[in-house]
């Protein structure tokens, strides 16, 4: 039995189901969640949409982004609980995280990124997939379910968010044809564009300003700095540097780009956080353009990713953590 099989029998067999992703959402997590959910919901299913945080300013204009909730009851129970593009329990945070697993009912994942290990029952994972949203439409597709305009907007959202608006290495032919089956169905390319790209507050750029003079180069590599004083200083909310890394991986001759940004004391980590002296933490993003694997990067302190995206958080003052970093970088650049 494929594995698509294995999903539908357990959607066919269940009826309160829930569907979750990685705190701090990005465009792929939360449409694929929402569109999820309203599948099965459009087959009669009862269904919650979880995620720790809220859904990210720029992501509001989603078709039913307002009905994610970021609290579950203490009696609520579940016949199914969806992992989507999250593969591991305690990087959905909140009270996802801490439930019973009991309470949870089958648990299955459904993902594009490569797979250490997982408590999941089902894993349903395409390492070729762009986004997590193209494998909810693949598995739509093989259900036979039909896709609404609504539907089409928040997968091809996915689409847009993973690939760089199809310009990185991921956009392959199969993204551009099931992109242009949601645009026959509804996707409007151009709405999507505009909420994402062109829909900036002055608090943002406030805040872009500030990172950007952070700005330093060794090599080929290129890094900003986001800090908790920058955010207080211009008044930007934290859902708003999502894509200031774009800026030094845009620069001629990088080859590797990081983000390095400060968490708030209370905030989770995205993933098992690498030993340090300090209880300071911070967020490590890495991007590359041609033949460096940030992945193994990330991995090297407990994070993951893609070959050409990928995270990490580690503990210590920004000094020590960007070196520590610097070391893994210069052997993925000499590989």
């Amino acid at each position: 039995m494929g594995v698509y099989q294995q999903v539908i029998d357990a959607i066919k067999q269940g009826d309160r189901f829930l569907v979750a992703s990685h705190a701090h959402p990005d465009g792929d997590g939360i449409g694929s969640t929402i569109a999820l959910a309203k599948g099965l919901e459009s087959l009669g299913k009862k269904v919650k949409m979880y995620n720790a945080d809220p859904v990210p300013y720029n992501l509001k204009f989603l078709p039913y982004s307002g009905e994610v909730v970021s609290e579950l009851g203490p009696d609520e129970k579940f016949d199914v609980t969806f992992m989507v593009d999250c593969s591991q329990r305690d990087r959905i945070g909140g009270d996802a995280a801490e439930i019973d697993r009991e309470r949870l009912g089958k648990l299955i994942l459904i993902d594009h990124h490569k797979l250490n290990s997982s408590e999941c029952d089902i894993v349903c994972i395409d390492v070729d997939a762009a986004a997590t949203g193209e494998v909810i439409f693949r598995l739509f597709k093989a259900m036979g379910l039909e896709v609404t305009k609504e539907i089409a907007n928040l997968i091809f959202c996915t689409f847009v968010v993973d690939s760089g608006s199809f310009r990185y290495s991921n956009t392959s032919a199969s993204l551009l044809k099931d992109a242009s089956e949601l645009v026959e169905a509804g996707a409007s390319p151009w709405a999507i564009s505009m909420a994402m790209d062109e829909s900036n507050s002055p608090c943002a750029i406030d805040l872009l300003r500030m990172v950007l003079g952070t700005f330093e180069m060794r090599d080929k590599t290129a890094w900003v700095v986001l800090t908790q004083q920058m955010f207080s200083d211009s008044c930007a909310s934290e859902d708003v540097a999502e894509e200031f890394i774009n800026y030094p991986r845009s620069i001629l001759g990088v080859e590797v780009a990081m983000l390095f940004r400060q968490l708030k004391p209370e905030e989770p980590a995205s993933s098992k956080s690498a030993k340090g002296g300090s209880k300071e933490k911070w967020k490590a993003s890495f991007r590359s353009k041609n033949a460096v694997d940030v992945q193994k990067i990330a991995s090297a302190f407990n994070g993951g990713g893609h070959a050409h995206a990928a995270g990490c958080t580690l503990e210590g003052d920004l000094a020590s953590v960007k070196e520590r970093v610097f070391n893994e970088v210069r052997k993925c650049l000499s590989a």
